[in-house]
């Protein structure tokens, strides 16, 4: 061979060297990337207990997506924000304090059908889900990243604080969820209307009812042992004994004005947004003779903050909110 023919054959193998290992690094990025779970368990990761079994999850997630209310409004509660949250469409599902608190997001569509390539398009490194809506797509979820289901709907007042346990769990942050959790317990002592078994102001033979306007002049009434009429309870707010007869199992049921009648409670919080209204209950005869509404003790409040958001900064809100309107006559 001549010199100028190993000069051309040494060129040739060193291209062909440099062409191997540019296809050898594009495969390796090829199959780094897109936000798996796979990727998730490249780095350090904890094992974490949830409603459908273990996942191994990123030791210290970058990354959440959180696909119910109750878990936007835990996470922040510690000012943690998630890269991607269900809004249903519309930012103002999200009550104001937990919008200010997490800054800017991306929406994953709704509560009920979140959408899982938008889902994917995030990267996620975590994922909770709520096992009351989203155990059929588990898997679908778990492929995306490390997935977590716990169970909000129809907690209550206990049931809630523990999910935020294992919200905080989740995301590497128990003593931080801990310490919040007992700071807000420490302001329901503070907003309790009594520190005694008995009721401390002119208003202790008076009792309450949370109820949310519906079609046809029906009113789903949230029974006790509900989120909010635990957390009326846990300040001390009475709540109508009747309401016992409403499944906690199921939060609320429905009933008429009639059976509105027959509770008939002293004050009543009715829940509304732009969709739901007392309107259409207006010009009944049977709801203008509610003890509650003779004596103007009807108070419309958020629906979006006492039955949606269902966390800890909504709990707190609505605690501060039913002391200071039960309590303003």
């Amino acid at each position: 061979m001549g010199c100028r023919e190993r000069q051309w054959w040494k060129r040739g193998v060193r291209a062909s060297f440099g062409l191997l290992l540019s296809i050898v690094l594009l495969t390796s990025c090829g199959t780094a990337g897109g936000g798996s779970g796979e990727d998730a368990a490249s780095g350090p990761t904890r094992t974490v207990e949830h409603d459908m079994g273990e996942a191994e999850v990123p030791a210290q997630p970058q990354r959440i997506v959180a696909l119910e209310l109750p878990y936007i409004d835990m996470l922040s509660a510690l000012r943690v924000s998630p890269v991607g949250l269900v809004d249903d469409g519309d930012p103002e599902t999200l009550i104001p304090e937990v919008r200010e608190r997490i800054g800017e997001w991306e929406s994953v569509g709704s509560r009920s059908e979140p959408n899982l390539e938008q889902i994917a398009k995030l990267e996620p490194d975590l994922i909770i889900a709520d096992n009351e809506r989203h155990a059929a797509i588990y898997e679908e979820l778990n492929e995306i990243a490390p997935t977590v289901v716990f169970t909000a709907r129809y907690a209550g007042y206990e049931k809630t604080l523990d999910v935020a346990r294992e919200v905080g769990n989740a995301i590497n942050k128990s003593d931080e969820m801990n310490a919040e959790i007992g700071r807000l317990e420490g302001r329901l002592d503070e907003l309790s209307r009594t520190n005694s078994d008995g009721d401390n102001s002119e208003n202790g033979d008076r009792d309450s009812l949370a109820v949310i306007p519906r079609e046809r002049g029906t009113a789903q009434v949230l029974g006790e042992g509900s989120y909010v009429a635990d957390i009326l309870d846990r300040v001390r707010v009475p709540y109508a004994p009747e309401a016992a007869a409403y499944p906690a199992e199921a939060d609320s049921a429905s009933t008429g004005l009639e059976g509105l009648a027959e509770i008939d409670p002293a004050v009543l919080f009715v829940m509304t947004d732009a969709e739901t209204t007392m309107d259409h209950w207006q010009s009944s005869e049977v709801w203008q003779k509610l003890t509650a509404v003779e004596n103007e003790d009807v108070h419309a409040v958020s629906r979006a903050q006492w039955t949606r958001s269902r966390g800890l900064v909504a709990m707190e809100l609505i605690a501060e909110e039913a002391v200071e309107l039960f309590d303003e006559r």
